[in-house]
């Protein structure tokens, strides 16, 4: 699987199999009664960011189970990577608190910083859902698997993330319908091609960037 596949597959497996844009819709649903309830108190604002950003967690935590069986060739079962996640949430939550934290901390200081331990811990989602892995095992197996693949892994972080941010921008522009259907879509795209990406690099593929 070469880096063009990664970023296309993912877009294949959506389309092929609805099941994907499932898990999106707990986050999307809670972002879509904030806004339809109009002006909220500052508690309010704070409380519904913490449950979309849990619930996007959660979400992501499906997916990457779901991920593996689209690498696989096989249709997603929400109900197995759903039990998968419920088991595995509680540690990936605790990591993403903790990694969350350090990448803030960074981009304070200097921004740089920041944004390497994000890249650097790009994969620990996926050690601790496909790999059962805990927190600090998960964290040093990225690190070590990022190391080995840092210009890509590098490259394929600031895709995404300038994508996400290109396409919410755009959306929430035109209507919060369209920020709710990018969400919809975005969210599983990411986290698939993340996976996939993952899953390319333990099985030790050398992955080639698109031709120019």
């Amino acid at each position: 699987m070469d880096a063009a596949r990664i970023l296309i597959h993912p877009l294949k497996c959506i389309f092929k199999d609805p099941g994907y844009l499932i898990p999106p819709l707990l986050p999307a649903i809670v972002g879509i009664i904030y806004t339809a309830k109009g002006p909220s108190t500052k508690e309010m604002i704070t409380i519904s960011l913490i449950a979309q950003m849990v619930l996007g967690l959660f979400s992501s935590t499906v997916l990457t189970d779901m991920a593996l069986r689209g690498y696989q060739g096989k249709p997603s079962s929400l109900l197995t990577s759903l039990s998968k996640a419920l088991s595995r949430f509680p540690t990936a939550l605790a990591a993403s608190f903790l990694i969350a934290t350090a990448a803030m901390a960074g981009l304070i200081l200097l921004i740089i910083p920041g944004i390497l331990v994000l890249v650097f811990t790009f994969f620990t989602l996926q050690e601790v859902v496909l790999e059962n892995k805990g927190i600090t095992e998960a964290i040093k197996e990225s690190i070590a698997l990022v190391k080995t693949n840092f210009l890509f892994t590098l490259s394929l972080f600031l895709y995404l993330t300038s994508l996400t941010m290109l396409l919410e921008a755009l959306s929430a522009s035109v209507s919060h319908f369209a920020s709710f259907v990018t969400a919809m879509v975005i969210s599983p795209y990411v986290t698939l091609a993340i996976t996939f990406c993952y899953l390319e690099m333990k099985n030790g593929t050398v992955i080639t960037p698109p031709p120019p």
